[in-house]
Order: C-alpha cells, then sequence, then structure tokens
C-alpha cells in the first residue's frame, strides 16, 4: 500500500537584536551593523529531497531600496538549485550579500572539474540584475559578476558601511572577486578581495579580513575592510559568549580610520 510523505515543517523566528550607542544618541535595532536581520520563519523539507523557506524581517534599515519586510522565500532542491528571494552571495559574501531575485544551480567547471555555483538574477530594471559565477571550493575561489545595480542594498558592504548609509543609486555593472578561508585549530581566517567598476561610479578595489577564534568562553572575531577608493580602513572588533545552547551575546566596537563610530551589545540566536 501507498502512503502520502508529508513534509516536515519547522516555526520559529531569529533574532540579530542590537542596542547601539553613537553620536550622543542610543538606539536599539531589530537587525545588526552587518544587515543581519531578525526574522520570523517558517521551513518546509520533504523527504523526496526538496525545501521551502519563508522569512519575514522585525524591521528594515532606512533607507532601504528593497522595499518590503521580505527577507527570504524560495524553493529548492537540498544540495541542488534554489529559485526566489534569498541571499546571493557573491564570491565568499563577505563584502557582498544582498537579498535578491535569483535562480541559482550548482554545476561544474569544464576544466579540472571544480566545483561551479551560478546565478541567474532579476529585480526589475532598476535594480539587481545579472550574472554571478563562482568557481572554486569552500576554502577558496574566483568570482565574475556581469549586469547592473550590483550593491545598492544596505546588507552590501556591510563590513565598510552601516546598513543605514545610503548605498550608490546606479551600483555596480562588474563585479571580479577572490576567496581564501585559512583553518589553524580554533581559529579561522577568510581573506576576500573584490574588484567592482560602474558606468556611473567610480573602479574600486575592495580588500576584507575576518579574524575569527572559537574558545570555550569568549570568541573574538575582527573585520577588516580597505577601500582604494576612499582609501581608508575600516574596523570592527567583536566578542561573542554563548548563552544557552541557542543564543549568544555580543560586545561590538566599529570604527574607520582612528574614529570610534558606536559602541554596541546584541543578541542573537533562534527560537
Amino acid at each position: 500500500m501507498a502512503s502520502a510523505q508529508y513534509p516536515t515543517v519547522f516555526f520559529g523566528a531569529r533574532l540579530h537584536l542590537q542596542a547601539r550607542a553613537e553620536e550622543g544618541t542610543s538606539t536599539v535595532r531589530w537587525y545588526d551593523d552587518l544587515g543581519r536581520h531578525s526574522v520570523v520563519f517558517l521551513q518546509l523539507y520533504h523527504e523526496a529531497g526538496y525545501g521551502a523557506y519563508v522569512a519575514q524581517r522585525l524591521q528594515n534599515p532606512r533607507p532601504d531600496r528593497d522595499r518590503t519586510a521580505l527577507d527570504e522565500a524560495y524553493l529548492e532542491r537540498l544540495g541542488g538549485w534554489r529559485i526566489g528571494k534569498f541571499y546571493a552571495p557573491f564570491s565568499a559574501g563577505l563584502l557582498l550579500n544582498e537579498s535578491v531575485l535569483a535562480v541559482q544551480s550548482p554545476t561544474q567547471f569544464a576544466i579540472g572539474e571544480l566545483p561551479m555555483r551560478v546565478a541567474y538574477l532579476y529585480n526589475g530594471s532598476d535594480r539587481q540584475q545579472g550574472v554571478y559565477v563562482r568557481v572554486g571550493t569552500a576554502n577558496g575561489g574566483a568570482s565574475v559578476g556581469v549586469g547592473r545595480h550590483f550593491g545598492i542594498n544596505p546588507h552590501a558592504f556591510a563590513i565598510w558601511e552601516l546598513p543605514e548609509r545610503a548605498r550608490p543609486q546606479q551600483g555596480y555593472d562588474m563585479l571580479y572577486g577572490a576567496d581564501y578561508t585559512l583553518r589553524l585549530g580554533e581559529a579561522q581566517a577568510q581573506l576576500e578581495w573584490l574588484y567592482s567598476d560602474g558606468k556611473r561610479i567610480d573602479a574600486t578595489h575592495w580588500l576584507a579580513i575576518r579574524l575569527h577564534a572559537r574558545t570555550r568562553s569568549l570568541q573574538p572575531e575582527l573585520l577588516l575592510a580597505y577601500q582604494t577608493h576612499a582609501e581608508q580602513l575600516s574596523w570592527r572588533v567583536a566578542l561573542q559568549r554563548s548563552a544557552g545552547d541557542r543564543f549568544q551575546f555580543h560586545c561590538a566596537l566599529r570604527g574607520k580610520a582612528d574614529a570610534i563610530e558606536f559602541v554596541a551589545v546584541g543578541l542573537q540566536g533562534e527560537l
């Protein structure tokens, strides 16, 4: 006798709550300074190997050209293709990681049979559209992006600029990138280089470094980002401490060059 297979359903919330002290004011936001949102979500898995995910933001940064509280909504073949609205990272996603309407599929590069990820983006005539291609493994790879209006969302280059700061309206048309991850015991170093260019925006080289260590008590993290157009270094130092199995408290200090932008404390985890 044949029996119907019902999907496994999860409903929950993912928190990225942050309180900041900056320029004589204190604010509480339902997202952090790296553009990671607090969301409520619904997730489904089917035994046949398919899944679906929908997530709603609790707060949007202002200004936000996304103009919607929908963070992600997609269908996928587990370990395979994905279609809908989701975060399509360029390169490793340390610098550029936007929530967009896209179709993404894994494949293989013809030379050496290296893993390759291809994402086709189309978000309308005045927003992100084009193709992202990354060739490589989880430890390192090279990427190319061709299209229009890349980097216009608050999540773009959040390691360099706060989500509340306006992004270039035209965005970038051409992207090149390379990334490498080095693991040393409980520590991890991630490096990413990105070149961006556009018709109405200056060509720019970006370099980002993330150093992260996992220890029993504290988990220190250092983020550095340098931009050749501004000739300036952005930095972020954070300490995280686990609170049970589901939550982490963090304290962050962020700035540019020798100026401090803010001090923040936050909570992240899942319900």
